[in-house]
């Protein structure tokens, strides 16, 4: 399936969910893309994710771009990370023993051969085997560097949030309306981030 006729068949399939607000979100905005958030180089974009573990968007970013600030070429940046030279930056001790161990593994951890293609399960499952990985970072792997439509995590508050209101508005229970969004979860994902300063908090 192309990406073009999968962002329509994804907002079609969104639109017919039910929720009143989700449906004009889709009809109002263009297809909705998912973004390659973390550059092109997947064994970085994970080291990204695990700075961004549990941390405010802005408190991640101000990390990660004082780590691009001391190490600007992605190579002396992995090296740097397999060395373990994080002194200054602000990363905590277990986020520091997972950047190393996985860039000094490289993708052979993740990926049989350092392919990047891959059964979403298999690589769910050895991503989890990976100390200081958890569901939340597995799934924002899939999501925002391998590119999989079909990717939800319930341990994303505002994921949690946004969706529970949708539901309700579309008269399901919350995971049976999430369940109903296969296999484009990973776009119903990136609605309700886009939606999360429109709805009221609960």
């Amino acid at each position: 399936m192309s990406k073009l006729i999968e962002q329509k068949a994804a907002s079609k399939k969104l639109i017919e969910l039910g929720s009143i607000t989700l449906s004009e979100f889709m009809q109002k905005s263009e297809p909705l893309k998912i973004p390659g958030r973390y550059g092109k180089d997947p064994l970085l974009g994970l080291c990204r994710i695990v700075v961004g573990q549990q941390l405010s968007t802005h408190s991640a970013s101000a990390i990660w771009d004082r780590i691009k600030l001391r190490y600007p070429d992605p190579k002396t940046r992995i090296q740097a990370f397999q060395s373990g030279a994080f002194q200054g930056l602000g990363l905590s001790k277990s986020k520091q023993k997972t950047i190393q161990y996985i860039t000094s593994h490289g993708l052979s951890k993740i990926y049989p051969n350092d392919q990047i293609e891959p059964a979403a399960i298999f690589v769910r499952e050895r991503l989890l085997a990976i100390s200081g990985i958890g569901p939340w970072t597995a799934a924002m792997f899939e999501l925002f560097v391998l590119g999989r439509p079909d990717v939800w995590s319930d341990g994303d508050l505002i994921l949690k949030r946004v969706s529970n209101t949708l539901a309700e508005e579309a008269g399901l229970d919350r995971h049976l309306f999430i369940e109903a969004a296969k296999p484009f979860r990973s776009y119903l994902a990136l609605s309700c981030w886009g939606l999360k300063n429109v709805l009221p908090k609960t």
